[in-house]
């Protein structure tokens, strides 16, 4: 007689292609996936209830992210991390998110990465912002110094300037510290901002750097409310897209012109989970150039790392501008013709329709 076996159905976890780990508060293996067994070369039972330093070496730069998912609202992220345990033969390179539980646990989510290269990972790039951090903030300290003794001094006409080269270099201190506390753009910390201050301070910038070649226009909509988002991570967003608007604008010898706007996105909202449910509506800051525009077989791939068309760029700008963007829920279009570029940054506000 044949015997009916009833099969049990596969995990949820198990069905996913990307390795998942949860972890309690005292970073103790509660559960993982087929995946994760996959890529670990270790079992479930081997690895359940065991502290995650037994199962991932401790020097491993996700006990980094555990450390920074704690202080931070939403997820971490970091691409091309070494991850080397007792149970693997070599280190794997893997994209990393890490996210907290309710329960003050995390849930760590490991895929492999495309490149097996560590020399080329953010892993690199975070232990290159250590030696950063380390090697940059000495001059930062003597700039703000100079600065300031030169302020002191009380020269006529250059208070506005002396400022800007404080706020900028107090600026990149900021951003510094934390590339050497392993943070990437895709980890913004939200806090409330008026949008209108940040341009004002990247348009100073950007007028004390070109000068009279390019004239700077602002067409702000005063009643917009303050935006929820990192104000120095959305700073270096605009200033990249100001900056090569203004260099775009004077090539050639021309008479250069950049105009920043910024207005409600009519009839657009966002679905915006990292702000609570319901549909928010949108800001929308753009920045137009008359230069003589972007070819149109570039635009669609204009926002890829290593993609620039100015001479001796590397393509960096764009992509940090549109990884900015991403994080914190917007969306970032370009419309180029030749004599006239515009990027379109919509940004969701924090406010329920």
């Amino acid at each position: 007689m044949a015997t009916n076996t009833t099969l049990s159905p596969p995990r949820l976890g198990d069905l996913s292609p990307i390795a998942l780990m949860l972890v309690d508060e005292r970073r103790r293996i509660i559960e993982v996936n087929a995946a994760c067994e996959s890529l670990l070369q270790l079992s479930r039972r081997a690895m359940k209830g065991k502290p995650l330093s037994e199962i991932v070496y401790h020097d491993s730069p996700v006990f980094e992210l555990l450390d920074r998912v704690q202080r931070t609202v939403g997820d971490i992220a970091a691409p091309g991390t070494p991850v080397s345990g007792p149970g693997l033969l070599s280190r794997q390179i893997c994209d990393i998110w890490v996210r907290t539980t309710d329960d003050n646990g995390y849930m760590i989510a490991l895929c492999e990465a495309a490149t097996r290269d560590a020399n080329d990972s953010a892993a690199g790039v975070a232990g290159f912002g250590r030696i950063l951090g380390h090697e940059v903030k000495n001059p930062l300290g003597g700039i703000i110094g100079a600065a300031q003794l030169l302020e002191r001094h009380g020269v006529d006409g250059q208070a506005e300037l002396l400022e800007i080269i404080k706020e900028e270099a107090r600026r990149i201190e900021r951003l510094v510290n934390r590339l050497s506390a392993f943070e990437l753009f895709s980890a913004p910390q939200m806090e409330p901002f008026n949008i209108h201050a940040v341009l004002d301070r990247v348009l100073a910038s950007e007028q004390a750097a070109m000068g009279s070649q390019v004239e700077f226009k602002r067409d702000f909509d005063p009643s917009l409310p303050q935006l929820m988002g990192d104000s120095d991570h959305l700073q270096q967003a605009f200033q990249n897209l100001i900056r090569n608007a203004a260099e775009a604008a004077s090539e050639e010898g021309a008479s250069g012109k950049v105009t920043v706007r910024t207005s409600y996105a009519a009839g657009l909202s966002f679905r915006q989970a990292r702000l609570g449910s319901g549909l928010r509506r949108a800001m929308l800051v753009s920045v137009e150039d008359n230069g003589r525009g972007i070819p149109r077989h570039r635009q669609s791939t204009i926002f890829e790392v290593f993609q620039s068309s100015k001479s001796g760029a590397r393509g960096l700008g764009l992509s940090i501008v549109k990884e900015v963007i991403t994080a914190h829920g917007g969306q970032i279009r370009v419309d180029s013709v030749p004599g006239s570029t515009r990027f379109a940054v919509l940004l969701p506000l924090g406010t329920e329709e």
